[in-house]
């Protein structure tokens, strides 16, 4: 079993550490249905997908035409280098900032790339939805925040476990 695994699990009690999984599982599952590296397919979803997404927020029918545009960026010539230069600017980027403030490249990617592009989303989800609307939403992620936290949040750690023992047996 490979040592980085091990990292993970036995750090996979903490919240963000939960986070950052999650997070890096969902894009690595989006790497491998579109055929690319996880490399890639991060930098398309923080810096095409992720700018694109507010165009959902306006009141044309052409927004739809916007996020199909998107998928332009994986017909660029060599993307796999060029991402994988980028999303190694983006690590130096973030240990960097992690050592500014006296946290951890995990701690960061949770608070840059997690926390803040969902807070961005709030004034444009004000603005957008009426206050009944806005309950619903707000209702949701009270819900699933809930849910997490008493079902995944305390169990995440020996699921992993499980996990390694059924698909790495010793």
């Amino acid at each position: 079993m490979d040592s980085s695994i091990n990292y993970w699990v036995e750090h996979s009690n903490l919240f963000l550490h939960q986070i950052f999984m999650i997070v890096m599982g969902t894009l690595y599952a989006f790497a491998f249905l579109f055929g690319v590296s996880y490399k890639t397919i991060n930098i398309y979803f923080y810096f095409i997908f992720y700018p694109a997404s507010f165009a959902l927020f306006l009141k044309s029918n052409k927004k739809y035409y916007i996020i199909l545009a998107t998928f332009l960026f994986f017909l660029i010539p060599k993307i796999e280098n060029k991402s994988s230069f980028f999303f190694d600017r983006c690590v130096d980027f973030l240990n960097y900032s992690a050592s500014l403030f006296g946290s951890n490249y995990i701690n960061m990617s949770v608070y840059l790339c997690v926390v803040i592009p969902l807070l961005l989303y709030i004034p444009f989800l004000i603005i957008r939805f009426n206050f009944k609307t806005l309950k619903y939403i707000g209702a949701t992620f009270l819900v699933i925040g809930v849910l997490y936290f008493l079902i995944i949040y305390p169990n995440f750690k020996s699921a992993l476990h499980f996990l390694m023992k059924a698909y790495h047996p010793k």
